[in-house]
């Protein structure tokens, strides 16, 4: 039995495993098998539990699975190709190899098969009513209408953007 002066709580991780925590320690890793059984595992020793009232009674705390912590302790990383975030949770980035690979424009799908190209980063795109400044657009789009970019901030994009109207405002005029 786990003896401590905090009590210990559950943080879920997966629909069978649980990161356990007393007060700020992460001590180990409680799972649950095919055969609904537990164990926990504290890097020293694994410990076989029956049921979840077993699981309670090992760590003195009766309301363990009720008082856990859901919100997952995994953080999504941001994903960059060459240098340009993608705001894609999952990305497939255009190898070298590949026939319609640009070195000049990062480019990705969103699936593994796909020929629709998105674009990584920030863009200002001229469209016929003025230049319009674009995230992760799709390939095609910036091929028709023509761009300027990547940016790696929408700050800067934004930026050039506005000079890039005003060129084209007073190129109209003339």
């Amino acid at each position: 039995m786990v003896k401590t002066k905090n009590k210990a709580h559950l943080q879920q991780i997966s629909d069978v495993a649980w990161l356990v925590s007393q007060g700020p320690r992460k001590v180990g890793i409680l799972n649950r098998d095919v055969q609904d059984k537990y164990f926990y595992i504290n890097g020293k020793q694994i410990v076989k539990l029956g049921d979840e009232v077993d699981v309670g009674e090992y760590f003195s705390n009766v309301n363990i699975f009720e008082e856990q912590n859901t919100v997952s302790p995994v953080v999504e990383e941001d994903f960059y190709i060459k240098g340009y975030l993608v705001d894609y949770p999952t990305p497939y980035p255009l190898d070298v190899t590949h026939d319609d690979y640009n070195p000049e424009v990062p480019l990705y799908t969103k699936t593994p098969e796909s020929d629709v190209y998105y674009a990584a980063g920030w863009y200002c795109i001229n469209f016929e009513k003025g230049w319009k400044h674009s995230h992760g657009p799709k390939y095609s789009t910036l091929v028709t209408y023509g761009y300027a970019g990547p940016f790696k901030s929408e700050q800067e994009c934004r930026s050039v953007n506005s000079k890039l109207n005003k060129q084209k405002k007073q190129n109209e005029r003339s």
